[in-house]
């Protein structure tokens, strides 16, 4: 009998209609204990039979292995792939990827990377990313300090240090770099922290008419 057929519906429906015609003919008969048990019986046996109407329909658990939570199913962890540069000695360094000349920069980025990193090869680290000023020292990321120039386009640069590190692809700490951080922003690689360049630039003074 299976969980979403029909003979099932309509057995707990028979037996709803039979619990519900005995507990009202033995009710006047029946003590206290007797009532409150024949009650809830009926009432369970209502809301089962409204519940199995509802999971026939929507296929919520379509068979009592899915119920048992059995879906077949096995989560499995993707492997992490080792970087290109996991066997370099230093912690910190000047990156110089294969499509350095094309983002335009001022020089190679900084990359700086925790303490433990060669210790855990099974482990993707988070990056803050900062533009122009040093990047803050952050014991469980990579931080990359980038120093941009007007032509600067980094719409690659994400793809180029997880090839290199094993870096995550999404959740960084990007600081500061205006436009440039925001289409990192908007590509969905991390969220944003505004430094002191990004604020818009100094008013000039009011004017003030002569006093007479």
């Amino acid at each position: 009998m299976t969980l979403t057929g029909l003979p099932l519906i309509g057995l707990v429906a028979v037996a709803c209609v039979a619990a519900g015609a005995v507990t009202v003919r033995r009710w006047s008969r029946a003590g206290i204990a007797a009532r409150v048990a024949g009650v809830l019986l009926l009432e369970a046996l209502v809301v089962g039979t409204a519940g199995l109407a509802v999971n026939r329909h929507e296929q919520f658990y379509p068979s009592w292995r899915a119920l048992r939570g059995d879906t077949g199913t096995v989560a499995v962890a993707a492997p992490v792939v080792a970087g290109r540069l996991d066997d370099r000695p230093a912690t910190t360094f000047r990156w110089r990827p294969a499509g350095l000349a094309q983002w335009h920069l001022a020089e190679p980025p900084l990359i700086s990377l925790p303490a433990d990193y060669r210790s855990r090869p099974d482990v993707e680290f988070p990056v803050v990313l900062t533009f122009g000023a040093a990047a803050p020292h952050v014991s469980a990321a990579v931080t990359v300090t980038i120093a941009p120039t007007a032509r600067s386009v980094l719409s690659d640069l994400p793809a180029s240090l997880r090839r290199d590190l094993r870096v995550t692809a999404t959740g960084w700490d990007i600081v500061g770099g205006g436009p440039l951080g925001d289409a990192l922003v908007a590509a969905g690689v991390g969220t944003r922290d505004h430094s002191p360049a990004d604020l818009p630039p100094a008013l000039a003074a009011p004017l003030r008419l002569p006093t007479s």
